[in-house]
């Protein structure tokens, strides 16, 4: 190479060349790798996609409730239910509601609805993964990749949100039966709130058709027929109600004492459980949200690249 009239020893007219040519050289076969590495993503893409849609296509032909729940399985409830609704009979008897005008009737009716649709299991003694506590990996692979890895006991023995599902489930405790009846009052437009007290146990207290306030416990089925207030302020007052649908002196003498422990109030489910809420409506969406867009997007890259071959060098 002549710099200045002077030829550099060692250097040739052709060497910029050849350098070019070396870096061409490395610069395709880092993108021949790099596309090899794109094409088994791609690949890795399709299959997760179609294994998740396959597992959520499976689910659909799978019962969410317990085979046999509340008929052959008596020495693990809490209380044993002269019957209980399917899932269809429940929500077509919820729709019915729909032709009763007045307010304290409907709500009655669906405070019994409610009662005969759930069965009180002995919530931390009964297998999670038969009585679907743990939420099958068919019916919602994110609720149940969180119930294998989490340490939270509502995650663990999961607490649904949604009514219907709780419904469908049909097992809970006085918690998801009281949300479960604040959801089917807030669909009908009338007014209520729920009262979680202190030391375990959940009401809801409705507005009836003159202004009054009332309360009904789901879990029990039992209509309190007065205000949160009046009954935290003497619970005694509670103690004929559950005696008359006969409950024993015992789980009596129990709720007495809740009932005169103090309150928290929540205005409806949303607030009750605001993140679990959110999340579990985002998650069965996203269950088949997730699968299509892997699906989608690497059989779009693979048709992309169906002329060339990944082994070639």
């Amino acid at each position: 190479m002549n710099y200045g009239g002077r030829l550099i020893a060692g250097a040739t007219p052709h060497h910029g060349i050849g350098v070019s040519k070396i870096m061409v050289t490395k610069l395709f076969r880092q993108n021949a790798i790099h596309k090899r590495l794109f094409f088994w993503i791609a690949i890795l893409a399709v299959v997760i996609g179609t294994l998740l849609m396959s597992i959520n296509l499976y689910g659909l032909s799978q019962p969410l409730r317990k085979p046999g729940l509340g008929v052959t399985d008596h020495e693990m409830l809490r209380f044993v239910p002269e019957e209980i609704w399917s899932y269809e009979r429940s929500m077509k008897e919820i729709d019915a509601l729909s032709g009763i005008e007045d307010r304290d009737v409907l709500a009655s009716k669906a405070n019994d609805i409610v009662n005969i649709s759930i069965v009180h299991p002995q919530w931390t003694w009964v297998d999670r993964v038969e009585y679907r506590q743990l939420i099958p990996v068919w019916e919602n692979y994110y609720l149940w990749f969180l119930g294998v890895v989490t340490d939270m006991p509502q995650i663990q023995r999961y607490h649904y949100a949604n009514y219907k599902r709780n419904i469908k489930r049909g097992i809970g405790v006085c918690g998801d039966a009281a949300t479960v009846y604040s959801s089917i009052l807030d669909r009908y437009g009338i007014e209520n709130r729920l009262a979680s007290f202190s030391e375990g146990h959940v009401v809801v207290e409705y507005e009836s058709e003159d202004g009054q306030f009332f309360v009904m416990d789901s879990d029990f089925g039992v209509e309190l027929g007065m205000t949160l207030e009046k009954i935290s302020s003497d619970p005694e007052l509670v103690r004929k109600a559950y005696v008359d649908k006969g409950y024993t002196t015992r789980e009596i003498n129990t709720l007495v004492r809740i009932y005169g422990s103090g309150f928290f109030i929540f205005d409806d489910t949303y607030n009750f459980m605001a993140k679990r809420y959110i999340f579990e409506e985002v998650s069965y969406v996203m269950k088949w949200v997730a699968p299509l867009i892997l699906i989608v997007l690497g059989g779009l890259y693979l048709l992309r690249t169906r002329r060339l071959s990944p082994f070639k060098k």
